[in-house]
């Protein structure tokens, strides 16, 4: 991605001519980068979490303020899954669902995007089971 980036600046600033769809080449890698990313860094816990309001909570309180958040993740990622899976399906049954410079068919970069979705879920479906069992232990 960042060799495309460094090929069209060059290609714009000292030949005039920037490097044909490597906007569309950055775009299309992001997608690829960007899914698989998010999965990655929930599965070693790379996120921000806030954290300075809860720690100060008594653990009582913790517990059920860390199961609604985990819910929340949960049917947010799943409204991702759904919505990627309807884009999907549109750029499969839809005449002309390429892209506007490359003309690259745009189904399997959207179903990148709903794997990448998926194995967040999975991270998240994972991390809410570990949560309920250490609830059921307190």
């Amino acid at each position: 991605m960042m060799l495309v980036v460094v090929i069209h600046v060059i290609g714009r600033n000292f030949f005039k001519s920037p490097l044909y769809g490597g906007v569309e080449l950055i775009s299309l890698s992001g997608v690829f980068l960007i899914s698989f990313a998010l999965g990655y860094a929930q599965l070693q816990k790379a996120h921000i979490i806030v954290e300075i309001l809860v720690s100060r909570l008594p653990r009582l309180i913790q517990t059920p303020i860390t199961f609604f958040v985990m819910v929340v993740n949960l049917v947010t990622i799943t409204l991702l899954i759904w919505g990627g899976l309807d884009f999907f399906w549109e750029a499969i049954t839809k005449r002309g669902s390429y892209t506007l410079v490359l003309h690259l068919p745009l189904a399997p970069f959207r179903f990148i995007w709903v794997l990448g979705c998926a194995a967040l879920w999975g991270y998240f479906l994972y991390d809410f089971i570990q949560i309920l069992r250490k609830g059921k232990r307190t």
